[in-house]
């Protein structure tokens, strides 16, 4: 009887957390909602896909567990970052690997790029932190315009860039950062999926910067995309503040930044959060927001990034399951 009455008080207690999520998601947007004439543009001009003459200059860091079936897809990477502007620099983190391993690398990946072998790291799901002391250094030269850290499928093109530059622009007094979304194709519908929409998000709830008649940007709960990509100020914030810690997010780490999403990412994935949910503006849920398509009803096309290994909405997941045209209504 005990037992019994145990279990019944136990899915109790989880039906009221799963509403309590409901009820905080509330809160935030109603506290959105006290300032949402700060929040309202409205007749911004905005030309996402303009192309910035000021000198730009890219350090690029990617972490490459080694495995030969994916190579094609690092050289695919590496090829999108260096369209990206006429100067930059592509670093890449890799595991204890023979020298014919690193060879083949390095003839498969044509352009130029900083192959750095970790012999002797504490552990493989470290690895991914081991490009803060890069950042850290690379940081010091101050020709360096934007830092990119990204995974080894993420595949980011010229438009994408051109997006975030002009949008940066727009959101820096708010200190929201322009985002992107992880997509794959399905082979099996030829549909793209927003992989990583756990859920559909209701437009009307959701935080937003009101850009013009086309255009918001939205703020929502799934805001992760295997990547980060700071100016100066971003990565200054980033990389002496707390969210370059490995165990920020956990109250043994520091009491004020205790927050059960990022304790629930598991290590290699909490190398790229970076700021997404530090310091976010009163009322929204985290730091990135995406453009929206008022006409469309849709997520913007150029914010949309490719993930190359497609390995979620062809396969039975949690991820992978919500069209990018109906992740937002």
């Amino acid at each position: 009887m005990i037992i019994y009455f145990l279990e019944k008080l136990r899915k109790i207690i989880k039906s009221i957390g799963k509403k309590e999520k409901k009820l905080i998601n509330l809160i935030n947007y109603f506290k959105y909602k006290e300032k949402v004439t700060f929040y309202d543009l409205s007749d911004n001009n905005v030309n996402f896909s303009h192309e910035n003459i000021e000198k730009i200059k890219i350090a690029a860091v990617i972490t490459f567990f080694f495995n030969k079936d994916k190579i094609q897809d690092l050289v695919k990477v590496c090829d999108g970052l260096n369209s990206l502007s006429y100067e930059n620099e592509i670093h890449i983190f890799t595991n204890n690997i023979s020298s014919s391993q690193v060879e083949k690398l390095k003839k498969e990946i044509k352009i130029k790029v900083n192959l750095i072998v970790i012999n002797e790291p504490v552990h493989d799901r470290l690895l991914p932190w081991y490009h803060i002391n890069l950042m850290k250094k690379l940081y010091v030269n101050e020709d360096i315009t934007h830092f990119l850290y990204l995974e080894d499928d993420i595949y980011l093109s010229k438009s994408n860039f051109n997006y975030w530059l002009n949008s940066r622009k727009i959101l820096k007094k708010f200190g929201l950062i322009p985002g992107f979304i992880r997509t794959e194709n399905n082979k099996s519908d030829n549909h793209l999926y927003a992989i990583d929409f756990l859920k559909k998000s209701n437009l009307n709830l959701l935080p937003k910067i009101k850009i013009n008649k086309d255009y918001n940007f939205i703020n929502n709960e799934f805001p992760y995309q295997g990547m980060y990509l700071y100016d100066r100020d971003l990565m200054k914030e980033h990389l002496f503040g707390p969210s370059s810690n490995p165990d920020c997010g956990h109250g043994a780490f520091n009491l004020n930044f205790i927050d059960d999403r990022m304790i629930n990412q598991d290590l290699m994935a909490k190398a790229n959060i970076g700021l997404t949910y530090i310091n976010p503006p009163y009322g929204f849920f985290n730091r990135i927001v995406i453009p929206f398509e008022i006409k469309k009803k849709r997520i913007a096309k150029f914010c949309e990034i490719k993930h190359l290994s497609n390995r979620y909405s062809n396969t039975q997941s949690s991820f992978g399951n919500i069209k990018v045209e109906d992740a937002v209504k």
